[in-house]
């Protein structure tokens, strides 16, 4: 297992961890506000850790705030892992649950279950 931080700026600051786990699963665990300021380097964070990745969790679980760039980082993620055929689940805050349903991206977006945790989805793939 590989393992890295980002830091990303912004108002209030984003931190990124991706860990690649063995088959080609990678876990991006994200944490703090993210707005207009960092939604960039979100996304930016996001499409690198999809190289030679069949499988990524965004682990959103630690997300205090979602605005339009980060639900636009996510669209963004999805469409790219559908285009080169990997798979991709968002385990969000409940911020972020709220923010998808508030604007109607449940069909675009695959959600985790409010029980699930990244050790449950790891778990339930193998």
């Amino acid at each position: 297992m590989r393992q890295w931080r980002v830091d990303c700026g912004g108002s209030a600051g984003i931190g990124i961890t991706v860990r690649r786990i063995a088959e080609g699963a990678a876990v991006v665990a994200v944490s703090g506000e993210i707005d207009s300021s960092n939604g960039e380097s979100l996304c930016e964070a996001l499409h690198t850790a999809l190289s030679e990745t069949t499988w990524m969790i965004a682990d959103f679980t630690g997300v205090t705030f979602c605005g339009s760039a980060g639900l636009r980082a996510l669209l963004l993620t999805s469409e790219d892992c559908a285009g080169r055929g990997a798979e991709f689940v968002v385990l969000p805050s409940p911020v972020v649950r709220r923010a998808v349903e508030a604007c109607c991206l449940g069909r675009e977006l695959r959600l985790a279950g409010a029980d699930d945790t990244v050790t449950t989805l790891l778990a339930g793939r193998s």
